[in-house]
């Protein structure tokens, strides 16, 4: 299980990242937002889905 942040700030494609607490692109603790601990990045993007109604997800490169 890994602990999985959102991206507070949208990329050029207004595309938002989801980011394990692993990953080497976390953003600042001031630029991301707390998911929860999940067992995939699936899950988590569920949990983005559901909780912030973001609709462009994506989950970094390399937390797949």
């Amino acid at each position: 299980m890994k602990f999985y942040y959102l991206s507070k700030q949208a990329n050029d494609d207004g595309v938002v990242s989801i980011h394990a607490d692993s990953c080497e692109q976390l953003p600042s603790i001031l630029e991301r937002v707390y998911l929860g601990i999940f067992d995939n990045s699936r899950l988590a993007a569920e949990a983005a889905l559901s909780k912030y109604q973001v609709l462009n997800l994506e989950t970094c490169f390399c937390c797949k």
